[in-house]
Formats: structure tokens, sequence, C-alpha cells
């Protein structure tokens, strides 16, 4: 992943959490990207932004009013070079952890 862009970043993270809001972006972050790249789109506000141009590039689409999943478009974007098996593994680990959470 490029350290640089912000809209994989955001995507990356919709995709492991999805369906998400924004604010549930920003939290998840640290927990799927690497420390510093969360901490500096976090606080530069770059999530916010990425999510401003992933709603007008159709790259998400609202399910909830707030609560956005990943198009197909947007899915091809974060879905290569393996990644789609990590993202796979990682919504897992997620889920797990919610469901021991929840009991």
């Amino acid at each position: 992943m490029s350290a640089a862009d912000p809209l994989f970043a955001y995507l990356a993270v919709l995709a492991v959490i999805q369906p998400g809001r924004v604010q549930d972006i920003e939290r998840f972050a640290p927990e799927v990207l690497p420390p510093k790249t969360s901490e500096a789109f976090l606080a530069s506000g770059a999530f916010r932004e990425a999510h401003e141009f992933a709603r007008q590039h159709a790259y998400i689409f609202p399910v909830r009013k707030g609560t956005y999943f990943l198009t197909s478009k947007g899915r091809e974007l974060v879905r290569r070079d393996g990644l789609h098996k990590e993202i796979d593994n990682l919504r897992l680990f997620l889920m797990k952890a919610q469901r021991k959470k929840y009991k």
C-alpha cells in the first residue's frame, strides 16, 4: 500500500469493516493500517476528503443515512495483488473479536 494514497487506505479499511461510517473508518484505521499511516491520515483529515472523493466517483454507495458500502468499482481498486486474502482474514478476525465482545 502506498502511504501517500488516502483513497486506497480509506477503501481498504471500509472493505474490512463494511458497511461503515466515516467515524468507523477513523476508529478502525489503526487496527487495519500501519500505525504511522493511520495517524497521519487521521491528523490531516484525509479520510474525510477520501470519503467525499469516493462518494463523488461512485466507489461507495449509501445503504443507510451516513453508512456506506463499496461498489464493484471500489472493490476492484482494493482487491488486487493478493490483498483480497488479507482483507478477508482481517474481516474474519474482526468479526470474531466483535462476537466475543457481545457475549
